[in-house]
């Protein structure tokens, strides 16, 4: 015959597979698995580093004991400006009533 003939009987059927054989052949997938695991060379972990380290933190407190003149004029500074502020804020200061005239329109009702 020029064409492939199926059997009737058997098409749309499941074919049962014994149990024993299933068993037996997982168990050998399992075994050349730990095989494989046992041959391989052990991978050595990388030793990474989170955070910071105690050398950093030596450095740091290092360089925020030196005073330099950089850090000299920036306190000064820093106190000038809480010095104003106080001034400010004090039932005498001249800039008492200036939020209220700088404040846009729709803030104005706020103060």
């Amino acid at each position: 015959p020029d064409m492939i003939a199926l059997d009737p009987g058997t098409v749309g059927t499941v074919e049962s597979s014994d149990p024993y054989l299933r068993r037996e052949r997982i168990q050998d997938l399992e075994e050349e698995a730990n095989r494989r695991k046992e041959n391989e060379p052990k991978k050595k972990e990388k030793n990474k580093m989170r955070g910071r380290s105690k050398i950093q933190k030596k450095i740091g407190r290092k360089q925020k004991n030196v005073i330099d003149e950089q850090i000299l004029k920036l306190r000064e500074a820093r106190e000038q400006e809480r010095k104003e502020e106080k001034r400010a804020k004090s039932p005498g200061g001249k800039n008492m009533n200036k939020p209220k005239d700088d404040a846009p329109a729709a803030l104005k009702r706020f103060f």
